[in-house]
């Protein structure tokens, strides 16, 4: 039975990959800072990946039990700001969750990883776009990320390894909803942007984009797993929109932002 470690595991994409795994034959390690329910042909580990002694400790209960198959990354955290007015902490915290964690969780699995083994990253949808207003922090991390997931591809492409990088568009786990509360956080916390941070609201409201469920995403993790050479780069669901204006030149998308969310 090939075995997987899955990050984020009780996150909404993160338990329908978990199960779609698990019906699919394999046992799969899964960690994440909150409980994990068990299951058969699942151990769950409660662990903050921001940490490596937590990662130190399950590192060492799965080495005795053996080689893993592949990795997949499925932490993460979301968060809009302004990254003038954002604190220190949250800042640090976003990098720490999207990037930092998946940087220690490769450094300290890999030698379990089996010959040929596959680590899969989960980036996001903005990662290959242009920022927009607020929500650059979290764009900040998922292109960090993607850069090393490239990088990291490059170097353990000569040990036989293969890194691929999966781009989700919008997954119904209720970050649209988390979307909407970080706007209303900052239309009510900013200083700097009080007149603009109501029409952003108002844009974000009316450009929702339109939802996939997480089974349907989790069934394209199991076709990576199974195909042998699978491509480097898969995504589903983007939103057209977003990838439109970042077709425009940048110079365009400046004045068609500030025109949108600054008032007449």
């Amino acid at each position: 039975m090939k075995k997987i470690i899955v990050t984020g595991a009780a996150g909404g994409i993160g338990e329908a990959v978990v199960t779609e795994l698990i019906s699919s034959g394999y046992f799969v390690y899964a960690l994440d800072i909150k409980d994990v329910p068990m299951k058969e042909n699942l151990r769950s580990f409660k662990c903050d990946l921001t940490k490596k002694e937590e990662i130190l400790k399950v590192h060492e209960v799965i080495k005795s039990e053996g080689k893993i198959d592949s990795l997949i990354h499925l932490s993460g955290a979301y968060r809009m700001d302004s990254l003038i007015e954002i604190s220190e902490e949250s800042f640090r915290k976003i990098f720490d969750i999207n990037f930092f964690s998946v940087y220690l969780v490769n450094q300290t699995f890999l030698d379990l990883l089996d010959e040929n083994g596959k680590i899969i990253i989960t980036s996001s949808e903005v990662a290959p776009l242009d920022p927009l207003p607020f929500n650059g922090i979290y764009s900040l991390t998922k292109n960090t990320l993607e850069n090393y997931a490239c990088s990291l591809r490059q170097e353990l492409n000569l040990k036989g390894y293969q890194v691929i990088i999966i781009r989700p568009g919008a997954v119904n786990t209720g970050l649209i909803d988390d979307s909407l509360r970080n706007v209303e956080r900052i239309e009510k916390e900013t200083l700097l942007y009080k007149e603009n941070a109501p029409l952003f609201k108002d844009i974000v409201k009316k450009n929702e984009s339109k939802t996939i469920e997480p089974r349907k995403i989790a069934k394209l993790y199991l076709k990576v797993l199974k195909k042998r050479k699978p491509r480097l780069i898969y995504s589903i669901n983007l939103n057209p929109k977003l990838k439109l204006l970042s077709a425009l030149p940048k110079r365009m998308q400046l004045y068609l932002i500030k025109k949108m969310i600054t008032p007449k």
